[in-house]
């Protein structure tokens, strides 16, 4: 039970709780040395994450730990498996691994938390920051590195804490603390097999340490994991393995289908000859498809418009979760140099190779590249063109065609990082100190492996008459064909981050209440980012590749900061703390975030907490320095929305490829935030505790990139700021010019504002004949998500709807019941989202769309038994998503996969595991 008079220990406690807090650049989990005159072994200040289970723990901020025995006992074998059981953590703004198939984020998994992406969720590991993965452009940090094998405990602050960890941590923090002090050794094995087939996995890992601070005055150890994942094909589940769902009015099949379609234009202005759209050869005109027409499975005739073209079923050949190799090696000294004083060294290695599967590429004019089929071609359809409305057999068709018969594009990027720490900590003259010196660097680098082609090598060759567009060719010009293939490293991405950090923390004063508590710090860093791209990547001379991306070459920034922070008891009850925090960035200048914090517990069991704080994210220098470049975006519907209905034009309503801007934005100011938070934690009986927290978090200046659909369906609102044009033409006076671009680089975009309620649930009950039960459970409540844009204009999505990235659910909420009986445990548990709205596609016409449809709840359901039949081993059995639940059904098509919201649930199914722990002590 609580005691409200603050004795020796429990002052140290408090002390702890806001060390936890406020300590922004030390380890989360830090054991002091004595002071001179205290025994050997008595920690001076024990700092770790508080936990729900019991209130005395509990600090003015609201913090979830979830330690390593509860990772067991989940089955977490992945990151992403993780952040599902971070209720704050939403789908919107995070990143997985089945996400990122087709981006150029292969492998990459981030955190969101409060849904405000993961630019804005600081990660720190062992309490100290890492290196950006230099893809994301210097935004996010790369989880998927953090082995579960390693961890000790994770915790999660709810609540924004620039003032103490750093001006961007504006959605909160995530602290993972690997194992420290080990002694023994351990070997760890597990093997997941999912019911279906496609997406299994393993893992094996070993730690092994020696030394006793206490005896030998020192300890080493080091943690090594492998982890291998079998790819999942999109085809292996009935909900993914097709891109044509006409009952949810989504159709995104390609009209570049193998055979080709084709159509006949005037390339000096862009417009159709005679037959209007495009057509396809093996599709007889005006009599419609025929059983022979197109190639089966891959591309098939629809009804409607579509009637007389072959459209190509992407989804039907894609890869839903990558294949997956990764390898981990964590290591760390402790030398206890005297009583007072001791050092450290950390250090980690991490690579993970990721390889995937998209459809074969698509045969795309692009600029400089037109694909046309002339007539001395002997694959030319002469009789076809004649015989359609028009059509003209002496001019050349351009192709819509796609290199089926090359196989699926196919990816693999290798991920490299680095993190090392070296440091002091210990006691002088009363003063706690702790200083290191850290290095972390990520770095990725891409290989084409097959099904990429050159633009200025396969064009040529299709226009040469070796190619039939239209049917199966031969071995040797097969041969012609995988000649022109783009292989090899593409791009390679380096994000490097160093510096020191120094903290010192003492007690300054007594007051009736308690010890006034002080902590000063400092730190430096350096941040770097290089993205170097080849030169075929970067002319764009890669069929069914990303087109132009440009290079970012050594661009960096230094970053110091002082903090400061003071912990006062008001009284025996209650307690105010304040915190400081000076960033000085020397591309932006300096920034000063306070943070206040009240905690008041006026009887044993109530707690009361709230706190005050702002925040300041500076662009990244991808945002800032990325060199802009002209490209394409492609879709069906991308038309001109002033002129298409005027004009008519092809140019204007071709509905395939619109002019893009990419790059960065040295125009970019930073987001600035605030925050609050308030909430209460009772202890109506021992064992059992309840607390709710109120969240709300406002960001102004978002930086972001508006979808290009969403600027073209809101030309009034959006379009003078984002949508350039050229001079008016002759023909049409009256009319603003066509369009020269769309703006797809970063802006400030409007503000945001997210609150909602916290619940945090934990019972442990005594134990009985039957065994010892227990039961937790974390849920979120999102109130409002508030998105005010350019001109009042608002972007979706609000609460219980889904945006351009992603879903922001309603209420998530992580249960799990426990049970433990002498050598024998179980665990049930469940994962919860509430539906949400999105679009219904089947009431979009001329004037957008009009509807909404509902998505389905994901609750997901999993077991398991454990039996440790001494205390050096344990086998444990499993299965994951017990009642074989399929993701709901969505039309979302942002994202490659098509049929469900790959941010939103998992789509391996049913899955069974086993696991054998044994240690050596």
């Amino acid at each position: 039970m609580l005691q409200t008079a603050p004795s020796p220990r429990r002052r140290h406690g408090l002390y702890a709780a806001f060390m936890f807090a406020l300590a922004a650049t030390g380890p989360a989990a830090m054991a002091q040395a004595p002071e001179e005159g205290e025994p050997r072994g008595t920690l001076k200040v024990e700092v770790t994450g508080t936990h729900i289970a019991r209130i005395e723990g509990e600090s003015g901020l609201p913090v979830q730990t979830i330690t390593r025995q509860e990772i067991l006992d989940a089955g977490i074998q992945t990151m992403q498996d993780l952040l599902e059981r971070i209720s704050a953590n939403q789908s919107y703004g995070s990143w997985n691994e089945a996400k990122g198939i087709g981006s150029m984020l292969t492998g990459f998994t981030g955190a969101s938390l409060r849904g405000l992406g993961s630019q804005r969720t600081l990660i720190l590991l062992n309490g100290r920051r890492l290196a950006p993965y230099a893809l994301s452009g210097g935004a996010s940090v790369d989880l998927s590195g953090i082995p579960p094998s390693a961890i000790d405990r994770v915790e999660v602050l709810k609540d924004g804490a620039s003032a103490v960890y750093g001006t961007d941590a504006i959605g909160g923090v995530i602290n993972f603390i690997l194992r420290k002090d080990y002694t023994g050794a351990e070997v760890n094995g597990n093997y997941y097999a999912t019911e279906e087939g496609g997406g299994n996995n393993w893992r094996v890992s070993a730690t092994a340490g020696f030394g006793d601070l206490a005896k030998d005055r020192y300890n080493a150890f080091v943690s090594a994991d492998y982890f291998r994942q079998d790819a999942l094909a999109a085809s292996q589940r009935e909900f993914s393995q097709t891109a044509y769902l006409p009952w949810l009015g989504l159709d995104s099949t390609s009209g570049n289908s193998f055979p080709a379609n084709i159509v006949q234009t005037n390339l000096a202005t862009g417009e159709v000859y005679g037959f209007p759209g495009f057509r396809n050869p093996t599709i007889p005109f005006p009599a419609g498809p025929t059983p022979a027409s197109c190639l089966p499975p891959y591309s098939f005739p629809t009804e409607g418009p579509r009637r007389y073209q072959c459209r190509f079923d992407y989804a039907s050949v894609i890869d839903t979760i990558p294949k997956t190799e990764k390898v981990n090696v964590v290591s760390r000294f402790t030398w206890q140099v005297t009583p007072n004083h001791q050092a450290f060294a950390e250090a980690s290695y991490y690579q993970g190779k990721f390889t995937h599967r998209i459809s074969p590429a698509p045969v795309i004019s692009n600029e400089g590249f037109t694909t046309l089929l002339p007539p001395s071609s002997p694959f030319y359809p002469a009789a076809f063109v004649a015989g359609l409305p028009g059509g003209d057999p002496t001019r050349p068709v351009e192709l819509l065609y796609r290199t089926v018969e090359l196989g699926p594009r196919t990816d693999q990027t290798t991920t490299d990082q680095w993190n090392a720490v070296v440091g002091m900590q210990g006691t002088i003259k009363g003063w706690d100190y702790d200083v290191a010196a850290t290095y972390t660097s990520n770095s990725q680098v891409a290989d084409l492996v097959s099904g990429y082609v050159y633009s200025s090598r396969f064009l040529p060759l299709v226009g040469s008459g070796a190619i039939d567009p239209f049917g199966p060719n031969t071995a040797a010009v097969l041969q012609l064909m995988r000649d022109t293939e783009v292989t090899g490293p593409i791009n390679d991405n380096r994000a490097k981050n160093y510096g020191i950090d120094l903290k010192l923390a003492n007690t300054v004063a007594t007051l009736p209440g308690g010890p006034v508590a002080v902590v000063f710090g400092a730190e430096a860093r350096r941040e770097s980012l290089d993205q170097s791209n080849s030169e075929v990547l970067v002319s764009g001379d890669v069929l069914g590749g990303p087109g132009e991306v440009p290079s970012i070459t050594s661009v960096s920034r230094r970053v110091w900061s002082l903090l400061g922070e003071v912990n006062v008891p008001i009284t025996r009850s209650l307690e105010a703390n304040a915190a400081v925090r000076y960033d000085h960035y020397s591309d932006f200048g300096g920034t000063t975030n306070p943070k206040f914090t009240l905690r008041w517990q006026p009887v044993r069991s109530v707690l009361l907490r709230a706190s005050w704080g702002t925040g300041f994210r500076a662009p990244t220098l991808s945002d800032l320095f990325l060199p802009q470049t002209d490209t394409y975006a492609f879709d069906d519907f991308l038309q001109d929305p002033v002129r298409c209905p005027v004009t008519g034009a092809y140019t204007d309503c071709n509905g395939v490829f619109m002019p893009v801007r990419i790059g960065g934005n040295p125009a970019l100011q930073p987001e600035t935030s605030t925050q609050f938070n308030a909430g209460i934690v009772v202890e109506p009986a021992s064992g059992l505790s309840f607390g709710i927290d109120y969240y709300r978090v406002e960001v102004d200046d978002l930086i972001g990139v508006l979808p290009i659909d969403t600027i073209l369906q809101n030309p009034d609102a959006l379009g003078a700021r984002y949508i350039v044009r050229k001079p008016p033409d002759a023909q049409y006076p009256d009319l603003p010019g066509p369009i020269d671009y769309v703006v797809q680089y970063p802006t400030n975009t409007g503000d945001l504002t997210t609150s909602g309620i916290d619940i945090n649930l934990e019972w442990r009950g005594p134990a009985t004949r039957a065994g010892r039960f227990s039961f937790t459970l974390n849920g979120t409540y999102v109130i409002d998500y508030t998105y005010q844009g350019f001109e009042s204009f608002r972007l979706p999505p609000g609460a219980g709807t889904r945006g351009p990235d992603g879903a922001i659910a309603r209420y998530r909420q992580y249960a799990q019941l426990g049970w433990s009986f002498g050598p024998w445990g179980a665990t049930l548990a469940n994962t919860y989202q509430s539906g949400y709205s999105e679009i219904d596609l089947l009431t979009c016409g001329d004037e957008g769309c009009t509807g909404t449809r509902r998505v389905g709840t994901w609750t997901v359901w999993d077991a398991q038994a454990r039996y440790a039949p001494s205390k050096n081993a344990t086998f444990t059995l499993g299965v994951r998503n017990l009642f074989d639940r399929a993701p709901p059904v969505s039309s979302q098509f942002e994202d490659f996969q098509v049929g469900y919201d790959p941010s939103y649930a998992d789509p391996r199914g049913r899955m069974f595991y086993g696991t054998l722990q044994v240690k050596f002590l």
